[in-house]
């Protein structure tokens, strides 16, 4: 039997997988990554994610994601329109399948996370 409720928490990044963002993404900057998956099934997927400071290309994104930001301070530019909207802690935002976006993360950013395949 699967567990009914899990708990996320920021804190499990204190032991975190970084590395570096994949390198055909950085625009500039070195941005450094890293995530910690709580949830993975049938394509949808629940963590925790954090960045350092940096800017990176979103062409395709891959999946529906809905983020809440923890802390820290993220710009995401759509690159069709040239438009930005900043998110820092506190704030959510839904990603549909297929954005083309630009990242600029400004301050090193963190953020619960849900996507959808």
């Amino acid at each position: 039997m699967s567990k009914p409720i899990i708990r996320m928490n920021a804190a499990d990044l204190s032991n975190p997988n970084f590395g570096p963002a994949p390198a055909d993404y950085i625009i500039e900057g070195e941005p450094i990554e890293s995530a910690h998956e709580y949830y993975e099934k049938d394509g949808c997927a629940a963590g925790v994610w954090v960045c350092s400071p940096g800017r990176t290309l979103d062409e395709n994104h891959n999946e529906d994601e809905f983020c809440t930001i923890i802390g820290g301070k993220v710009g995401l530019i759509d690159n069709e329109t040239n438009s930005e909207e900043i998110f820092t802690a506190g704030d959510s935002f839904f990603l549909p399948k297929g954005s083309n976006l630009t990242w600029v993360i400004y301050e090193t950013v963190s953020k619960y996370y849900f996507t959808s395949g």
